[in-house]
């Protein structure tokens, strides 16, 4: 039996937020932290025997992304790897993959970016058919049409280049961490490595 492996990558947040806390300091802002969807959802995927990791990205306010780079290379990404992207955590890991010609199990990307004038080291990769050709069960895009635009239209983008399935939602925003849990992330997760 094949070892099912999941990596879930968060999103860049700022160093502060307006109010002055620092969201390192919330314990909700961990990505392992059962409190919030990706840390509720490495627990259930734990208990159907996957391995899983959530990597935090030290100073991920300012990192560039060869740390980001890093912090997936250390959670050993392999074809029997879901991988998960939050935000600019989802233009990272397609370029990931696409950098390092790297062959997984299934792609999901949650609220992505696909175009950040500020951060434009992330994006700067094009999608064909060989990038396709390396993603086994394909990938499943899922957005919230209250999102910002921009990251409505990167859902759609990535959805359309990927010939992926775009999984719309009315009232969930950014995927924020205060959304305690998210099951039809866990429900793609586990269709996708069903034997």
């Amino acid at each position: 039996m094949q070892n099912k492996k999941a990596v879930l990558v968060y999103g860049r947040f700022p160093e502060f937020f307006e109010d002055g806390v620092r969201p390192l300091d919330i314990p909700e802002c961990n990505p392992n932290n059962e409190k919030n969807w990706m840390g509720w959802t490495k627990k259930e995927l734990e208990k159907k025997n996957f391995e899983v990791h959530c990597p935090q990205v030290p100073r991920v306010w300012e990192a560039p992304y060869s740390a980001w780079k890093k912090a997936i290379d250390e959670a050993g990404v392999d074809e029997n790897t879901t991988l998960v992207g939050l935000s600019q955590g989802a233009g990272a890991i397609v370029k990931y993959i696409i950098q390092n010609n790297k062959k997984i199990k299934k792609l999901i990307l949650v609220a992505p970016a696909r175009h950040k004038p500020e951060y434009p080291e992330f994006y700067d990769f094009v999608i064909n058919d060989d990038v396709r050709k390396l993603i086994e069960k394909g990938t499943t895009v899922f957005v919230s049409n209250d999102d910002w635009p921009d990251i409505v239209r990167g859902a759609e983008s990535y959805a359309d280049k990927l010939n992926g399935k775009l999984i719309r939602f009315e009232d969930r925003g950014h995927f924020s961490f205060l959304i305690p849990k998210f099951p039809e992330l866990l429900e793609e997760i586990l269709v996708s490595n069903d034997e």
